[in-house]
């Protein structure tokens, strides 16, 4: 629980973008903002600069939004806190358990 809190202190980060999208777009403007997110990441990563793309926030996406004066007719997908990596702090020891690929995805062959 104590983890999952920090998603809301955004990890100590000192920065963190807010991504949003048209709502209207519904799942191909989420689609959309994941790509950018994804590259957006990687350039982060390559200039040094640590980053972690957060989903809990978009749970109070309104509260977010009016906090920030962003348009409440956009939809929140996620935020992407980011900045330089303290590497000793003990949150960047947390690792959490992924499923592997079968699990995960369904293979059709024809």
């Amino acid at each position: 629980m104590r983890q999952s809190r920090e998603n809301f202190r955004f990890f100590g980060a000192p920065h963190v973008a807010v991504m949003t999208t048209h709502a209207q777009l519904g799942v191909y403007g989420a689609v959309d903002v994941g790509g950018f997110v994804q590259v957006l990441m990687l350039v982060m990563q390559a200039h040094g600069v640590a980053s972690i793309c957060q989903a809990a926030p978009a749970a109070y996406g309104n509260e977010v939004k009016g906090l920030l004066g962003i348009d409440l007719s956009r939809q929140m997908v996620c935020a992407v806190s980011f900045g330089y990596e303290a590497a000793a702090h003990p949150a960047n020891s947390f690792r959490t358990q992924r499923a592997c690929t079968d699990e995960a995805v369904t293979w059709i062959n024809d």
